[in-house]
């Protein structure tokens, strides 16, 4: 199950990319679609986030998941950016376009051209029946292409499989996630974790040494690829098929009608043991598209020369005739010739030959101790290269573990102090409170005895002025501002003067 944590959508990297949802993932980063701020295009943002060794902290940085996977977590993210440099090389129409490479959040990220289609896999299924031949054509040749082009620079895809082809709405295929880092990381831990595909690696790919691998490893899965296409099913995996191969060929598994050379051909790419596939994409080609393979440069072909000709014998040329007399002169002359130059030789040729191979030797000798010589040099100053990088990595890595502990202490110094005046205003408020309410008891109380005192001197005042009207004086008694004397007062004189 993959718990790693996704980025938030929205979330922006590097001021440029604002993520919008996941695209994929895999044994050793996520891929998204974000939107590039500057062109306002779609990109496709690969992360390097392994989920066996990383993880992801509440600052989203990647980070190792303990000391002891610092070192591999550290080797991938190198060959995870070694790789991204590599594919940016490639301009190919079948190969996903690199167009940067940047690091953020402690890992690494790759931006790519975002390609819309299915995969290949997604690409079968919805097809609903099986793919012709030129569905398959149109597919196998352009990835042939970017192949040969990628083996010529000695790079190696690793990880082809339907889920890693997508089918452009043209029909037109285009690799993606390459097993570079993968690969790389398996030869620094010596461990053979997600850097195989069932059905699709081929034998040797199952070591973590890479010494038996070559085009020959791309093209078996490039077979195990198109034979899931024509057979509705991968390839048994190779693991299996060493002891006991029961995967039936690709004339007897295929569903559909296809040329008998490029069944043969899938099942060349399929062999177990890579030294009987095909060694080359140029040797593969012909094979699996039906092609006549092209005569090498130079070379006559038998169906240029008339076939009369090739039947007749070859006659060689008559010399013309001599005389006798002048071909015994200068025979004689030449074997006198020979004879003295051999003679005058003869003094010197021990001397000399035993000086020529003396000094052949120390050439040699000087020769290979000059390439000893710039092979250590040159592997000193890649070491050299490699330790100053890794020591600026670790100085990078360092400070922006002290700036993110920096900002981490200040959150928690501006939380600290945003409770600590919280609980102060909350005690001021509390202590405040009682004398609050004494101070508005005062106030009411205040107001009332005023109220009480005016409306006192209004009686007094204007008792015998008819002034005050009865209804008034009930409502002050009901209010509590004046006593039941006032109203009976006040009453018997309403009542008198009716």
């Amino acid at each position: 199950m993959d718990s790693r944590l996704l980025l938030p959508v929205h979330t922006v990297l590097d001021g440029a990319y604002s993520i919008e949802r996941v695209l994929g993932s895999g044994g050793f980063g996520i891929t998204y679609a974000a939107t590039d701020l500057n062109l306002g295009t779609t990109v496709a943002l690969k992360e390097y986030y392994p989920i066996d060794f990383g993880d992801r902290d509440a600052t989203m940085s990647v980070r190792p998941k303990s000391e002891r996977h610092k070192q591999t977590f550290d080797w991938g993210r190198l060959s995870f950016l070694e790789e991204a440099r590599m594919l940016a090389r490639f301009r190919h129409p079948s190969v996903v376009r690199v167009s940067r490479v940047f690091e953020a959040n402690a890992t690494a990220y790759m931006v790519m051209d975002y390609e819309d289609g299915q995969n290949l896999e997604a690409w079968l299924t919805d097809l609903g029946r099986p793919p012709t031949q030129e569905d398959l054509d149109r597919i196998a040749a352009p990835l042939l292409d970017a192949l040969e082009m990628m083996h010529k620079e000695n790079f190696l895809h690793r990880d082809i499989a339907p889920d890693n082809i997508v089918v452009r709405t043209d029909g037109s295929p285009v690799l993606l996630d390459f097993g570079a880092t993968r690969r790389s990381v398996a030869e620094m831990s010596r461990t053979m974790t997600r850097i195989v595909k069932a059905g699709y690696s081929p034998q040797e790919q199952y070591a973590a040494d890479n010494r038996l691998q070559g085009p020959w490893s791309d093209l078996y899965a490039l077979g195990a690829t198109l034979y899931r296409a024509v057979a509705g099913r991968p390839p048994e995996e190779a693991a299996l098929r060493v002891a006991d191969d029961r995967t039936p060929p690709a004339a007897k598994a295929a569903q559909g009608k296809y040329r008998p050379g490029f069944l043969a051909a899938i099942d060349r790419c399929l062999t177990v043991k890579h030294t009987d596939r095909p060694q080359s994409v140029a040797q593969l080609r012909p094979m699996l598209l039906g092609q006549r393979p092209e005569p090498p440069p130079g070379a006559a072909h038998r169906a240029d020369i008339p076939e009369a000709a090739m039947d007749q014998p070859r006659v060689p040329p008559v010399a013309p005739t001599a005389r006798p007399a002048a071909k015994l002169f200068l025979v004689v002359a030449v074997a006198l010739l020979a004879l003295s130059a051999g003679i005058y030789a003869g003094f010197h040729y021990t001397h000399w030959d035993a000086d020529q191979q003396q000094r052949k030797i120390e050439d040699e000798a000087r020769h290979r101790q000059q390439e000893r010589h710039a092979a250590e040099a040159k592997r000193e100053r890649t070491e050299r290269l490699a330790a100053e990088e890794r020591a600026e990595e670790a100085r990078r890595r360092a400070e922006e573990e002290r700036a993110a502990r920096d900002r981490a202490e200040a959150e928690i110094r501006r939380q600290q102090k945003e409770r600590e005046a919280a609980e102060e205003r909350a005690a001021r408020e509390r202590a405040d409170a009682p004398r609050e309410r004494e101070r508005a008891e005062d106030r009411a109380a205040a107001e009332r005895a005023d109220a009480i005192g005016r409306i006192s001197a209004w009686i007094e005042r204007d008792f015998l002025n008819d002034n005050i009207a009865y209804a008034d004086m009930v409502d002050w008694y009901d209010q509590g501002l004046i006593g039941r004397d006032a109203v009976l007062k006040d009453r018997a004189k309403y009542l008198g003067n009716l």
